[in-house]
């Protein structure tokens, strides 16, 4: 189904099965990204990829443990809200594809509770990967992982009928084409299982919120990694993305119908179950 290759620290190919830990058991140096301005980084396609994959090599190692704190026990229930609504839509037995993966919590889960035939976890970093393998191995999941980036999947067209992303779609360089790609693996009645933060409609609750995501992460990437600008990104990441109606409308464009949709934190958070159109 897919192209069975992952990658090591020094960039070579192994089996899918052979990935190993980075050089360090902290991820990458946070100095890496504080070298990187922001604003240029998230205003060009190349430079957010390049971006975003650093971020997340750094953040691996502590990245579950800071979700749960940051999201206030929140990002679980989510999760699981999500999972029971992909439960009653999808065919038995899916085959699952978890994009932006990350530890593999979201797609072992639904992995497990839809009894999947197989499943297959992508992600751009590394430690994300590493991160994931070693959940995989303790949870003793069926999930396999590959590194692949979900504007150019390394998927067969009409291969998949559950796609999950959590907090993914936002940090690609270009969401129509991330969406596209979706549709096209996608078995015709597929569903699409998405989480994400959004920009908030409402222009005053749209600035406090961002306020506070700015210098809570802020804090938060200081206190975790002694480098404000490893969690300072997510302010400026929500900041240039869409809000959950136009999120809906780009849905609709790229071949989606929502069936099951929920807003949460006044339109920052959304939370969605789209089939794709036959």
């Amino acid at each position: 189904m897919i192209a069975r290759v992952s990658w090591a620290a020094d960039g070579a190919r192994h089996g899918e099965t052979d990935l190993i830990r980075l050089r360090s058991r902290d991820g990458r140096n946070p100095q890496e990204l504080a070298a990187m301005d922001l604003d240029v980084h998230l205003g060009d396609q190349v430079q957010k990829t390049k971006y975003v994959s650093t971020m997340f090599d750094i953040i691996a190692p502590g990245y579950d443990k800071f979700t749960r704190v940051f999201s206030f026990g929140m990002d679980k229930n989510w999760k699981a809200a999500l999972v029971e609504e992909a439960i009653k839509r999808a065919t038995k037995r899916p085959a699952i594809l978890d994009l932006a993966c990350g530890t593999g919590d979201f797609g072992i889960e639904l992995a497990r509770r839809m009894a999947a035939s197989r499943a297959i976890g992508l992600d751009l970093s590394p430690q994300m990967l590493v991160e994931a393998k070693k959940r995989v191995e303790q949870e003793q999941s069926i999930l396999n992982l590959a590194a692949c980036d979900m504007l150019s999947l390394c998927v067969n067209d009409k291969s998949v009928d559950v796609v999950s992303i959590g907090y993914g779609l936002r940090n690609t360089a270009d969401v129509v084409t991330a969406l596209r790609e979706i549709a096209r693996v996608l078995k015709p009645g597929g569903i699409l299982v998405n989480l994400d933060f959004h920009r908030p409609v409402g222009s005053v609750w749209r600035e406090l919120f961002l306020w506070y995501m700015e210098y809570a992460g802020r804090l938060a990437g200081w206190f975790w990694h002694r480098e404000p600008k490893t969690y300072g990104y997510l302010s400026g990441s929500i900041r240039r993305y869409l809000t959950i109606p136009e999120f809906e409308k780009q849905l609709a464009q790229t071949g989606f119908t929502v069936e099951w949709k929920k807003s949460q934190l006044g339109g920052a958070i959304g939370l969605h179950v789209a089939r794709r159109v036959n």
